[in-house]
């Protein structure tokens, strides 16, 4: 949703550029998931189906809530209601999906699992206090920057 409404151009190639990254995972991990699934040929094709076309639709929604004729607050809280329903997901994935059949193994004490997991939580916090760069940078024109990547002629 976010690269459907960004409006910069240099941050619509970025956020393509880490969205690809993410889905590549993500599609690795579905793909040992259906391996060790057994299930017929049609099922493991719609999955796979299902996941390439959820990207496209996000951008299209996201270019959609972008472009919408409607006032400000009314856009902010569809906004917010899109990006609550994807928090809401990717923590239940996160935690019912993952966490929990990770803490049922008899690998390591459970207890070492759920200190890990909280060391991470921690590290990923003090990322966020880690500033993003200097206030006073003075945006550049993105598209005449990537018009000049692309072509390599010099826009004065």
């Amino acid at each position: 949703m976010a690269v459907g409404s960004e409006k910069d151009w240099l941050m619509v190639f970025t956020l393509t550029g880490a969205l690809s990254l993410h889905k590549a995972l993500l599609a690795f991990a579905l793909g040992v998931k259906i391996v060790e699934e057994a299930q017929s040929l049609q099922t493991h094709i719609r999955s796979v189906a299902f996941f390439a076309c959820s990207s496209p639709i996000g951008v299209a929604i996201g270019v959609g809530v972008e472009f919408a004729h409607s006032d400000m607050p009314t856009k902010t809280l569809v906004e917010g209601l899109i990006q609550a329903v994807a928090t809401g997901t990717f923590l239940y994935i996160a935690f019912v999906e993952i966490v929990t059949p990770e803490l049922n193994k008899p690998d390591l004490p459970p207890l070492l699992k759920v200190l890990f997991l909280a060391f991470g939580y921690g590290v990923m916090c003090c990322v966020q206090l880690i500033p993003e760069g200097e206030e006073h940078v003075v945006p550049v024109n993105a598209t005449e920057a990537m018009t000049e990547l692309v072509t390599g002629i010099p826009i004065p």
